[in-house]
């Protein structure tokens, strides 16, 4: 999928699991924005950019954005979660920062 890099200015061609293994241990962060507004499953949430980053190289934190406001709502996750949380080829752009 494609990338773009925005601390060396570059377009990427990586896979998913590239992309959390530099979350993980090159402590760099994932922007995902999205076309449509997104709802968690409850409706209590919703948002169209997430930034992922990542605290021990295990522990991955998502914080949540609607029309360019920082919401207060967060979720964690582990390595193993990644699979069904992480979706970045359902973004519209990637940012690797």
């Amino acid at each position: 999928m494609r990338v773009i890099d925005t601390v060396n200015k570059t377009e990427l061609d990586l896979t998913i699991d590239q992309l959390i293994d530099m979350v993980a241990n090159q402590n760099r962060q994932v922007d995902l924005i999205f076309a449509e507004k997104r709802t968690d499953e409850d409706g209590y949430l919703s948002w169209d950019h997430e930034n992922w980053t990542c605290l021990d190289g295990k522990r991955f934190i998502r914080s949540y954005f609607l029309k360019g406001r920082a919401l207060s709502d967060y979720s964690g996750y582990n390595k193993y979660d990644m699979k069904g949380y992480f979706k970045p080829e359902e973004a519209n752009e990637v940012l690797l920062g």
